[in-house]
C-alpha cells in the first residue's frame, strides 16, 4: 500500500512540469469579481480546471496553481493570497486605489488574460458588471 502512494506522488511529481508547460490549458477563469475596500481590490476568483489539474490539486493542494492565479492580476502591484480552493480563489491588491481628494482612484489595469465576466463591487454594494474584458476598468469610490 505505501509503494502505490509512493508512485502516485511520483507522477504528480513528474507531472507538475507537464502542467507547466501547457501554459493556462488547464484552468479557465469563469468570473472575477473586484470588490474596492479602502484603497485595496480584492479579487474573488471562480475557475475550473481540466481533470488531471483537478486531481494533481486535490492530491498536493492549490499552491501549483497559484503563481498562475496571480499572472491574471500581473499589472497589479503587492499582490498576494488570500484564500485559494479547488475552483475559486481569493487574491488582495494592497493599494491598487490612489486617495485623491476624498475618493480612491483605481486606474484601468491589464489582466494577464481574457475574463468572461468582470464585476467591480463598490463599497455601498452597488455592482457594475463587464463582459469580455481583457483589462479592469478606470473606477473611484469615495473614501
Amino acid at each position: 500500500m505505501r509503494s502505490s502512494k509512493v508512485i502516485i506522488l511520483f507522477l504528480f511529481v513528474l507531472a507538475g512540469p507537464a502542467l507547466a508547460d501547457r501554459g493556462r490549458d488547464y484552468i479557465q477563469v469563469q468570473e472575477v469579481t473586484m470588490s474596492l475596500q479602502d484603497g485595496d481590490a480584492v479579487f474573488d476568483v471562480k475557475f475550473s480546471l481540466d481533470t488531471f489539474a483537478k486531481i494533481y490539486v486535490l492530491a498536493l493542494g492549490t499552491k501549483y496553481i497559484e503563481p498562475e492565479l496571480m499572472d491574471l492580476f500581473s499589472d497589479f502591484d503587492n499582490v498576494t493570497v488570500r484564500k485559494s480552493g479547488p475552483n475559486m480563489a481569493v487574491l488582495v491588491s494592497k493599494g491598487a486605489g490612489d486617495f485623491r481628494s476624498g475618493y480612491y482612484l483605481y486606474d484601468s489595469r491589464d489582466l494577464g488574460y481574457q475574463v468572461p465576466k468582470l464585476t467591480v463591487v463598490y463599497p455601498g454594494r452597488l455592482s457594475r458588471t463587464f463582459y469580455q474584458v481583457s483589462a479592469t476598468p478606470s473606477v473611484f469610490s469615495e473614501a
